[in-house]
Protein backbone atom coordinates (compact mmCIF):
# COMPACT_ATOMS: atom_id res chain seq x y z
CA UNK A 1 0.00 0.00 0.00
CA UNK A 2 1.44 3.07 -1.47
CA UNK A 3 0.81 6.18 1.21
CA UNK A 4 2.36 10.12 1.26
CA UNK A 5 3.90 9.11 4.75
CA UNK A 6 3.17 13.42 5.69
CA UNK A 7 0.00 13.09 5.47
CA UNK A 8 -2.16 11.65 8.98
CA UNK A 9 -3.70 8.71 7.65
CA UNK A 10 -6.23 6.05 9.81
CA UNK A 11 -7.48 3.05 8.80
CA UNK A 12 -10.53 1.54 9.60
CA UNK A 13 -13.02 -1.56 8.91
CA UNK A 14 -16.15 -0.40 10.52
CA UNK A 15 -17.38 0.46 7.11
CA UNK A 16 -20.90 1.53 8.78
CA UNK A 17 -19.19 4.71 10.12
CA UNK A 18 -18.56 6.31 7.10
CA UNK A 19 -21.46 8.35 5.67
CA UNK A 20 -22.16 9.48 1.95
CA UNK A 21 -23.43 12.50 1.24
CA UNK A 22 -26.45 13.19 -0.23
CA UNK A 23 -25.66 16.17 -2.20
CA UNK A 24 -22.22 14.74 -4.14
CA UNK A 25 -22.24 12.87 -6.84
CA UNK A 26 -24.04 9.70 -7.61
CA UNK A 27 -21.84 6.07 -7.87
CA UNK A 28 -21.05 4.66 -11.14
CA UNK A 29 -21.28 1.00 -10.53
CA UNK A 30 -18.51 1.08 -13.53
CA UNK A 31 -16.38 3.20 -12.15
CA UNK A 32 -16.02 1.40 -8.88
CA UNK A 33 -15.73 -1.73 -10.56
CA UNK A 34 -12.34 0.13 -12.22
CA UNK A 35 -11.27 0.68 -8.98
CA UNK A 36 -11.99 -2.44 -7.92
CA UNK A 37 -9.44 -4.01 -10.89
CA UNK A 38 -6.44 -0.83 -9.74
CA UNK A 39 -6.92 -1.94 -5.77
CA UNK A 40 -6.44 -5.50 -7.40
CA UNK A 41 -3.71 -4.78 -9.54
CA UNK A 42 -1.59 -1.49 -7.37
CA UNK A 43 -3.32 -1.56 -4.02
CA UNK A 44 -4.30 1.44 -2.55
CA UNK A 45 -2.21 5.09 -3.53
CA UNK A 46 -4.81 7.05 -1.95
CA UNK A 47 -6.79 7.92 0.99
CA UNK A 48 -10.41 8.15 1.63
CA UNK A 49 -10.94 12.01 2.21
CA UNK A 50 -13.64 12.76 5.08
CA UNK A 51 -14.63 15.14 7.51
CA UNK A 52 -16.21 15.04 10.80
CA UNK A 53 -19.24 17.50 11.71
CA UNK A 54 -22.30 18.14 13.43
CA UNK A 55 -23.48 20.50 10.43
CA UNK A 56 -25.71 17.97 9.08
CA UNK A 57 -27.38 16.06 11.36
CA UNK A 58 -26.88 17.98 14.48
CA UNK A 59 -24.50 15.22 15.95
CA UNK A 60 -20.82 14.08 15.05
CA UNK A 61 -20.44 11.75 12.42
CA UNK A 62 -18.14 11.11 9.68
CA UNK A 63 -18.57 11.93 5.68
CA UNK A 64 -16.87 11.15 2.70
CA UNK A 65 -16.27 14.12 0.85
CA UNK A 66 -13.82 12.42 -2.27
CA UNK A 67 -13.45 8.75 -2.50
CA UNK A 68 -16.79 7.48 -2.75
CA UNK A 69 -16.11 5.07 -5.35
CA UNK A 70 -12.26 4.31 -3.61
CA UNK A 71 -14.32 3.13 -0.78
CA UNK A 72 -16.90 1.07 -2.12
CA UNK A 73 -14.61 -0.72 -3.69
CA UNK A 74 -12.40 -1.43 -0.51
CA UNK A 75 -15.96 -2.58 1.06
CA UNK A 76 -16.35 -5.01 -2.19
CA UNK A 77 -12.73 -6.19 -1.39
CA UNK A 78 -13.21 -6.81 2.75
CA UNK A 79 -10.28 -4.13 3.05
CA UNK A 80 -9.59 -1.63 5.53
CA UNK A 81 -10.40 2.03 4.14
CA UNK A 82 -7.35 4.32 5.12
CA UNK A 83 -9.06 8.37 5.50
CA UNK A 84 -7.65 11.61 6.41
CA UNK A 85 -10.16 13.79 8.14
CA UNK A 86 -10.62 17.14 7.00
CA UNK A 87 -12.05 20.35 9.36
CA UNK A 88 -14.99 22.38 8.11
CA UNK A 89 -16.68 24.84 10.35
CA UNK A 90 -19.76 25.47 8.34
CA UNK A 91 -22.23 24.23 5.57
CA UNK A 92 -20.46 26.42 3.26
CA UNK A 93 -17.03 25.39 3.52
CA UNK A 94 -18.19 21.89 3.20
CA UNK A 95 -19.35 22.35 0.06
CA UNK A 96 -16.46 24.32 -1.58
CA UNK A 97 -13.98 21.73 0.20
CA UNK A 98 -15.90 19.22 -1.47
CA UNK A 99 -16.22 21.06 -4.85
CA UNK A 100 -12.19 21.66 -4.86
CA UNK A 101 -11.59 18.00 -4.33
CA UNK A 102 -13.54 16.65 -6.86
CA UNK A 103 -12.89 19.22 -9.66
CA UNK A 104 -9.54 17.44 -9.51
CA UNK A 105 -11.14 14.39 -11.68
CA UNK A 106 -13.80 16.53 -13.01
CA UNK A 107 -15.15 19.82 -12.95
CA UNK A 108 -18.86 20.53 -11.46
CA UNK A 109 -20.75 22.17 -13.22
CA UNK A 110 -23.32 24.84 -12.01
CA UNK A 111 -25.77 22.40 -11.00
CA UNK A 112 -23.70 20.11 -9.45
CA UNK A 113 -22.93 23.25 -6.82
CA UNK A 114 -26.57 23.48 -7.01
CA UNK A 115 -27.05 20.30 -5.94
CA UNK A 116 -24.89 20.23 -3.24
CA UNK A 117 -25.59 23.64 -1.54
CA UNK A 118 -29.58 22.90 -1.61
CA UNK A 119 -29.83 20.88 1.79
CA UNK A 120 -28.55 23.92 3.71
CA UNK A 121 -29.14 26.78 1.80
CA UNK A 122 -33.05 27.44 1.13
CA UNK A 123 -32.46 29.93 -2.43
CA UNK A 124 -30.53 27.03 -3.90
CA UNK A 125 -33.82 24.66 -3.04
CA UNK A 126 -35.68 26.86 -4.96
CA UNK A 127 -33.35 27.75 -7.35
CA UNK A 128 -32.85 23.44 -8.04
CA UNK A 129 -36.81 23.18 -7.91
CA UNK A 130 -37.11 25.58 -10.70
CA UNK A 131 -34.29 23.98 -12.72
CA UNK A 132 -35.94 20.25 -12.42
CA UNK A 133 -39.16 22.26 -13.68
CA UNK A 134 -38.54 24.32 -16.26
CA UNK A 135 -34.93 22.48 -17.44
CA UNK A 136 -32.97 25.82 -18.18
CA UNK A 137 -29.87 26.37 -17.54
CA UNK A 138 -28.81 27.45 -14.27
CA UNK A 139 -26.68 30.37 -15.15
CA UNK A 140 -30.03 31.74 -16.88
CA UNK A 141 -32.67 30.91 -13.98
CA UNK A 142 -30.09 32.79 -11.69
CA UNK A 143 -30.16 35.98 -13.95
CA UNK A 144 -33.81 35.82 -13.67
CA UNK A 145 -34.18 35.11 -9.37
CA UNK A 146 -32.12 38.24 -9.64
CA UNK A 147 -33.80 40.06 -12.63
CA UNK A 148 -29.94 40.55 -14.02
CA UNK A 149 -28.46 42.88 -10.66
CA UNK A 150 -26.38 40.07 -9.53
CA UNK A 151 -22.75 39.34 -11.27
CA UNK A 152 -24.17 35.80 -11.21
CA UNK A 153 -25.40 36.81 -15.30
CA UNK A 154 -21.57 37.34 -17.11
CA UNK A 155 -20.36 34.26 -14.28
CA UNK A 156 -21.14 31.70 -11.85
CA UNK A 157 -18.30 32.69 -8.96
CA UNK A 158 -21.76 33.53 -7.19
CA UNK A 159 -23.36 30.50 -7.56
CA UNK A 160 -20.14 28.53 -6.67
CA UNK A 161 -19.64 30.51 -3.44
CA UNK A 162 -22.97 29.84 -1.89
CA UNK A 163 -23.85 33.27 -1.33
CA UNK A 164 -26.29 33.70 -4.21
CA UNK A 165 -29.75 34.81 -3.10
CA UNK A 166 -33.10 35.28 -4.56
CA UNK A 167 -34.10 38.82 -4.89
CA UNK A 168 -36.70 39.04 -7.71
CA UNK A 169 -40.12 38.07 -6.15
CA UNK A 170 -41.54 37.24 -9.73
CA UNK A 171 -38.80 34.84 -10.58
CA UNK A 172 -41.50 31.94 -10.14
CA UNK A 173 -43.59 33.96 -13.00
CA UNK A 174 -40.58 35.06 -15.21
CA UNK A 175 -39.32 31.14 -15.34
CA UNK A 176 -42.83 29.87 -16.40
CA UNK A 177 -42.73 32.54 -19.04
CA UNK A 178 -39.17 32.60 -20.07
CA UNK A 179 -39.51 28.58 -20.48
CA UNK A 180 -42.30 29.14 -23.14
CA UNK A 181 -39.89 30.97 -25.32
CA UNK A 182 -37.05 28.35 -24.26
CA UNK A 183 -39.04 25.54 -25.41
CA UNK A 184 -39.71 27.15 -29.08
CA UNK A 185 -35.50 27.80 -29.29
CA UNK A 186 -34.39 24.51 -28.75
CA UNK A 187 -31.16 24.36 -30.19
CA UNK A 188 -30.25 27.99 -31.18
CA UNK A 189 -26.85 29.06 -30.13
CA UNK A 190 -26.47 29.26 -26.54
CA UNK A 191 -25.20 33.19 -26.63
CA UNK A 192 -28.04 33.87 -28.51
CA UNK A 193 -30.31 32.87 -25.62
CA UNK A 194 -28.72 34.14 -23.14
CA UNK A 195 -29.20 36.90 -25.68
CA UNK A 196 -32.77 36.42 -25.61
CA UNK A 197 -32.83 36.09 -21.93
CA UNK A 198 -31.69 39.63 -21.36
CA UNK A 199 -34.39 41.07 -23.58
CA UNK A 200 -37.01 39.32 -21.66
CA UNK A 201 -36.30 40.45 -18.83
CA UNK A 202 -36.05 43.96 -20.12
CA UNK A 203 -39.87 43.49 -21.55
CA UNK A 204 -40.98 42.03 -18.65
CA UNK A 205 -44.42 43.58 -17.24
CA UNK A 206 -45.08 45.39 -20.46
CA UNK A 207 -44.62 42.80 -23.50
CA UNK A 208 -47.82 41.10 -24.78
CA UNK A 209 -46.82 37.20 -23.71
CA UNK A 210 -49.40 35.85 -26.96
CA UNK A 211 -48.53 37.90 -29.40
CA UNK A 212 -44.39 37.61 -28.81
CA UNK A 213 -45.19 33.90 -29.03
CA UNK A 214 -46.79 34.10 -32.16
CA UNK A 215 -44.02 36.57 -33.45
CA UNK A 216 -41.45 33.78 -32.15
CA UNK A 217 -43.18 31.71 -33.87
CA UNK A 218 -42.80 33.72 -37.42
CA UNK A 219 -39.36 34.51 -36.82
CA UNK A 220 -37.93 30.79 -35.38
CA UNK A 221 -35.63 29.92 -38.65
CA UNK A 222 -33.80 33.38 -38.28
CA UNK A 223 -33.66 33.10 -34.54
CA UNK A 224 -32.08 29.62 -34.73
CA UNK A 225 -30.07 30.40 -37.07
CA UNK A 226 -28.30 33.11 -35.59
CA UNK A 227 -24.72 33.36 -34.13
CA UNK A 228 -23.56 37.32 -33.61
CA UNK A 229 -25.19 37.83 -30.28
CA UNK A 230 -25.42 41.80 -30.98
CA UNK A 231 -27.32 41.32 -34.07
CA UNK A 232 -29.80 38.75 -32.12
CA UNK A 233 -30.42 41.13 -29.41
CA UNK A 234 -31.71 43.94 -31.95
CA UNK A 235 -33.50 41.51 -33.82
CA UNK A 236 -35.21 39.93 -30.89
CA UNK A 237 -36.09 42.81 -29.57
CA UNK A 238 -37.56 44.69 -32.76
CA UNK A 239 -39.42 41.85 -34.11
CA UNK A 240 -40.67 39.54 -31.09
CA UNK A 241 -41.11 41.85 -28.16
CA UNK A 242 -41.87 44.93 -30.06
CA UNK A 243 -39.33 47.30 -27.65
CA UNK A 244 -38.89 50.39 -29.76
CA UNK A 245 -35.30 50.98 -27.67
Amino acid sequence: MIMNSKVNIKYSKDYEKFLFLDNNRILNPGHVQTMIESIRTMGVIRPVVCIETDVISGKKQRYITDGQHLFTGLVAEGLEIPYIILDVEDEIELVVKMAKMNNSSKSWTLLNYVNAFKPYLPDYQKLFKMRNTYNIEPLMLAAICTRGTSAVVSDSRLIKSGHFKITNPEAQDMAKAFNEFFLKIGRADRWVKHQFLQVFMRAWGSYNHDKALANLDKHIKTVKAMSDTGAAEAFISKNIFNLTK
